[in-house]
């Protein structure tokens, strides 16, 4: 699944941290960086519909740091908060570049994950899946 995410990307610098560590923030780095998310989702959603929520729950079980079970449970906010999650870390990966171009590189030389990609369009997406 591929998400648009050119809104978030336009978003990002206005918004309160949503991904980072305790070396960043401090001792309660993961509550701020999640309640800011949860925050933030409310207002940016990025599932629209029940097929992408089905997505994004497949993608993050892949992950292994879930049950089926504790996936199924998360609330929408839930989820929306933890995919606001995932593309802004992948934001935070692009940004450690000067260009896209440089970008793409580093992703298929295996630095960055790479899920984001701009389109013929000109609109940023990030990539969701195996």
């Amino acid at each position: 699944m591929e998400l648009n995410v050119t809104h978030m990307i336009e978003a990002i610098n206005d918004a309160p941290p949503l991904v980072g560590s305790i070396a960043q923030y401090g001792p309660d780095a993961a509550r701020m960086t999640w309640d800011n998310s949860k925050a933030f989702a409310s207002s940016h959603a990025l599932l629209k519909t029940d097929d992408e929520r089905d997505a994004a729950r497949a993608h993050f079980k892949s992950y292994g740091a879930w049950s089926e079970e504790e996936i199924a449970a998360w609330s929408e906010e839930e989820l929306q908060a933890i995919t606001c999650q995932e593309v802004a870390h992948q934001i935070s990966e692009l940004e450690m570049f000067d260009t896209p171009e440089e970008y793409r590189a580093a992703s298929e030389a295996g630095t960055v994950s790479g899920g984001l990609y701009q389109g013929d369009d000109g609109q940023w997406y990030c990539y969701f899946g195996d």
